[in-house]
């Protein structure tokens, strides 16, 4: 039986934090990093490399790309693709998902992909529904709040990729697309007769998703947030899920080990993820980037360098590590400072090559908090799939690769999970 739903998600720990509410509906799930990729390294056609990773034994395809913070031309023919390539194994349902903190610039990219799927698949009236209740992300009257905050009040104001200095999505979304935004108050339905194509859902707690899930009920086509992901499913596909959710399941806890190494590489710069930085290196061995390195392989053997100094066969068990990129506000513009515009590439380089260096040691278990640091470490580490476990935080789940040696993966968004959350990422999964 081929998937039921398609999912493209705009980076990696987006798809990731998808795939563990999928699964959370009863859902099963693969999720792949980038369509073009796993069809060149398999050298078959999509139907055909289906078979490889079972794709017509789960319910949901998640195709995760890196396409949030690049040119939009670029993101939208990277879209396509994943598009295409889910027609090809018989998905009927598509899914576009962005940060349910509406990550963009002016330009895009949510926008211009969001357009361009709709003509693919022409698909007239479209749903944005990027809150999520349980993380502190809500809709009102078009408006995106963060806890109490507005978008624009929150810590997201500086983000270094992507600063949201706008809380009204619809006009945001607006100034991205050709196509006329306006927004869906809480309870209603889609207006028989209007001039708008697109359509911000307000959604401030979880049974306001539920009714956004009812009235996209019949499309083909939604976009979003995570939390609305599961609720769809549910929607369209619930007497098949509820029959499935006492199915046995990967057995994750088998891959754990507390002899094994274990490290935090975080890229992230969010308030959350420096908090959760602070409560770990209270416990444990933190490294922190310089950024004074003229080249990012130094930088790289320095660190691993340290690490090695920390597992010294006299330390059993190997105590748990983390190096940061950006554990002080300080250090996050001292590196801009030296680097400008560069310094987010950089960081993304020195995190690949460690993982690398790492892995090629024997490392079982990894922990990345922040999206585009988990792209970069995932690229270079050539994984090509991932099986989705149980979560660890909302949105945030263990995952193990597919293929041999098994690993232990945890890919976070930097915005999630709570003051302790490095520390029961490094747990025996449950």
């Amino acid at each position: 039986m081929a998937p039921v739903l398609g999912c493209i998600a705009d980076d990696y720990t987006g798809a990731t934090d998808l795939s563990a509410m999928l699964v959370r509906s009863g859902m099963r799930v693969i999720q792949v990093f980038g369509a073009r990729a796993w069809q060149r390294r398999t050298g078959e056609s999509a139907a055909q490399s289906s078979a490889t990773v079972s794709f017509r034994e789960v319910d949901a395809i998640v195709v995760a790309l890196k396409s949030r913070s690049i040119p939009s031309n670029q993101a939208v023919e990277q879209s396509l693709e994943a598009l295409r390539f889910l027609r090809q194994l018989g998905v009927q349902r598509f899914f576009f998902k962005y940060c349910s903190t509406f990550d963009s610039t002016e330009q895009g990219n949510i926008g211009p992909v969001a357009d361009a799927l709709a003509d693919e698949l022409q698909a007239e009236s479209v749903l944005f529904c990027p809150a999520f209740p349980e993380n502190g992300r809500s809709v009102y009257r078009g408006h995106l709040f963060v806890g109490d905050q507005l978008l624009s009040d929150s810590g997201m104001r500086q983000h270094p990729l992507n600063p949201m200095t706008d809380s009204n999505l619809v006009r945001v979304l607006q100034a991205q697309s050709n196509r006329n935004v306006g927004y869906l108050p809480r309870n209603s339905l889609l207006p028989q007769s209007s001039h708008c194509r697109y359509w911000i859902a307000d959604a401030i707690e979880d049974e306001d998703l539920r009714h956004v899930a009812q009235v996209a009920g019949q499309h083909l086509f939604l976009t979003g947030g995570s939390a609305i992901a599961r609720y769809w499913a549910e929607q369209c596909w619930g007497d098949r899920l509820t029959s499935q959710r006492l199915t046995t399941q990967f057995d994750f806890s088998s891959m754990f080990s507390s002899e094994s190494r274990a490290i935090v590489l975080a890229g992230s710069c969010s308030d959350a993820t420096r908090e959760q930085i602070a409560a770990f290196r209270v416990g444990y061995p933190c490294y922190e980037m310089s950024g004074d390195s003229e080249d990012v392989a130094s930088e790289a053997n320095a660190i691993i360098r340290w690490c090695e100094l920390q597992w010294q066969p006299s330390m059993s068990p190997p105590q748990p590590l983390i190096v940061c990129s950006g554990a002080t506000p300080a250090r996050v513009q001292a590196i801009r400072d030296r680097w400008g515009t560069d310094a987010a590439r950089r960081v993304e380089e020195i995190f690949a090559l460690v993982a690398r260096q790492l892995f090629d040691r024997g490392l079982q278990r990894l922990v990345v908090a922040g999206g585009e640091t988990a792209g970069a470490v995932i690229d270079a580490l050539e994984i090509e799939a991932i099986r989705i476990g149980p979560e660890i935080a909302p949105g945030v789940p263990w995952v193990a690769t597919l293929a041999e040696p098994r690993r232990l993966l945890v890919l976070k968004s930097g915005n999630f999970g709570d003051r302790e959350f490095f520390f029961k990422a490094l747990e025996k999964p449950t």
